[in-house]
Order: C-alpha cells, then sequence, then structure tokens
C-alpha cells in the first residue's frame, strides 16, 4: 500500500545555532544577518534557537520580556517585530526560537512565534513542560522560577508544504506531544532548544532521533550555541534528523548554520519499510490522539 507523505514537497530549512548574550539589540542585529544570509542560501524555513533574544537567565527572564501581539509594537516588543520584518524581508517562513513573553497580567511565558513569508503571526507556542531539573553533580535549575506554563500543543500549517509541530526544548522529552502532531498529519516536529552540558551529551541526539523514529517523521533540534563564559553554556549540535533515524545534517557546539533538504519521498519510503501506522493495536491500548479529539 502506497503512504502519501504529508510534506507536499520539497523544503529547504536552516537551523541557525548562535549563542545570546545581555545585549538585546545586538542579539537580533546577529539573528538577522544569520536569517538573510540563510535566505540567501535558499532557505524557505529558517530556525532560531531558544531565548536567541536574551540570556538563559530564570533572573533575566523578566528583564527581557515583551508582550506578542499580531501587530508587535517595535519599542515595547523589538524582537516580535525584528522576527516579522525578517520573515517579510527573506520571504521564508520564520521560526522565532524562543522569546520570553509577557502577558496582561504579569505572567511569563517562553514562547515561540512563527511567521509566514508575509510577516504574519501564524502560531505562537509557549513553552509547555517547565525545566525544573536537579541533577546529582550536575545541573540545577528551575524556570518556573520566573516562568508560567503554557496549555497547549502547537501544529501549524505552513501553506503549500504542510503542517509542522512545535515544541521548545524540554518539551522533547515527552513523547504524547509529537506523537499528537504526527497523527494530525505533521511532517516535521521542530524544537528551538538550549539543552546544556549535562543534559546534552546524554539526550540530546537520542532524544531527536527516537521522536523522528517514533512518528517517521523529520526532527529538527536548532540549538543555542555554546558560551563557556555563560553561566548557563548551552550543548550545541543542532541536527536534523529523517523518518528513520539517521542524522542527516548536524554541526558541534559553535556558532553555526546547518542545512537540510526534506523529501517527500523519504517519509513515504519509511513508512512502505516499517509500516508501523497499520500495525498499531488499538484493540489493546488506546489511540492518544483520539483520546484528546474526544476531550476537546
Amino acid at each position: 500500500m502506497t503512504i502519501k507523505g504529508v510534506l507536499h514537497q520539497a523544503l529547504k530549512v536552516a537551523c541557525i545555532q548562535i549563542s545570546s548574550g545581555p545585549n538585546k539589540a545586538q542579539n537580533l542585529a546577529n539573528a538577522r544577518q544569520k536569517v538573510l544570509s540563510a535566505a540567501s542560501a535558499g532557505a524557505s524555513l529558517i530556525i532560531l534557537p531558544e531565548c536567541f533574544n536574551s540570556p538563559y537567565s530564570t533572573a533575566k527572564f523578566r528583564e527581557y520580556a515583551e508582550p506578542l501581539s499580531s501587530s508587535p509594537d517595535p519599542e515595547r516588543s523589538p524582537s516580535f517585530a525584528a522576527l516579522a520584518q525578517m520573515a517579510r524581508d527573506t520571504k521564508a517562513f520564520i521560526i522565532g526560537g524562543s522569546v520570553p513573553e509577557s502577558d496582561e497580567s504579569g505572567k511569563i511565558y517562553n514562547t515561540c512565534a512563527v511567521y509566514s513569508p508575509q510577516g504574519t503571526l501564524l502560531a505562537a507556542h509557549r513553552k509547555m513542560h517547565l525545566f525544573d531539573i536537579d541533577v546529582p553533580g550536575g545541573m540545577c535549575f528551575h524556570e518556573s522560577d520566573t516562568l508560567s506554563a503554557g496549555n497547549q500543543i502547537t501544529i501549524v500549517d505552513l501553506e503549500g508544504y504542510g503542517k509542522i509541530g512545535l515544541g521548545i526544548c524540554y518539551d522533547m522529552r515527552f513523547a504524547e506531544p509529537s506523537t499528537i502532531a504526527a497523527r494530525e498529519g505533521a511532517f516535521a516536529l521542530i524544537y528551538p532548544s538550549a539543552f546544556n552540558t549535562t543534559t546534552g551529551p546524554l539526550h540530546w541526539e537520542l532524544l531527536g532521533r527516537a521522536r523522528a523514529v517514533d512518528n517517521q517523521v523529520f526532527t529538527i533540534l536548532c540549538s543555542q550555541a555554546r558560551d563557556p563564559a555563560s553561566s548557563y553554556p548551552a550543548w550545541g549540535y543542532s541536527l536534523v534528523a529523517n523518518p528513520m533515524g539517521q542524522v542527516v545534517s548536524g554541526t558541534d557546539e559553535k556558532e553555526c548554520t546547518i542545512y537540510a533538504v526534506l523529501e517527500p519521498s523519504v517519509i513515504e519510503t519509511s513508512r512502505q519499510a516499517i509500516p508501523i501506522t497499520f500495525q498499531r493495536r488499538y484493540d489493546v491500548y488506546p489511540d492518544i490522539n483520539q483520546v484528546v479529539n474526544k476531550k476537546e
């Protein structure tokens, strides 16, 4: 049986691995230069890392937070305004990493905004799973000291290409949202991230490849570059994995842009070779997607 791909045409993607410092304007200028360069290389989907506009620090999130709207004010929301302008200038889809977002009640979220090639805000994903961990002898970090959690699974339709599922960093550890996005037809799962040097070598590539194999889709992990002087040194190693779990593009910890061309036939071939879509035992266990849809 032929399984139709959920990606409608080939798509060139770019992951921009950069590190962010305390100067927001400089962070935005660096991101813009990298985005324009990626577009000139032919990328139609360009992805920035988590907290690309600010230090990754619970003590700094509120200071760097901005309100989000469909028409961002460059004075009050310079990061969101810059992302919309990048999209318009490049005529590419922009996955805006993440930006600390402030709402009217004073809550702060870790938010990824997605823009169309016309600069239209398509979606905003608020990080659902907050990074609160205590690794013995390693990392201790509590996002909930400052951030509030989002409460929705985010699936975005990129017109002409198909749907993507979106998460931020720690969201990747939770398999359920990725499964739901894939069942809803997503061709790729995208995770702007800032894994650290404790958890990165243990689980970064493993999780990216696992989510790809679980769902027979592409996974795209876009990390901050590593700054050894930072209080939170990022792991780096941005990557793209195909539906068979193979890393088809990747880098090391330094600033870099990686590219990959996603082909519909790769999804089709993997699903024909290993037809788990037709082999699931819903007579034994529930279809998680149907359970969620019933609740809605």
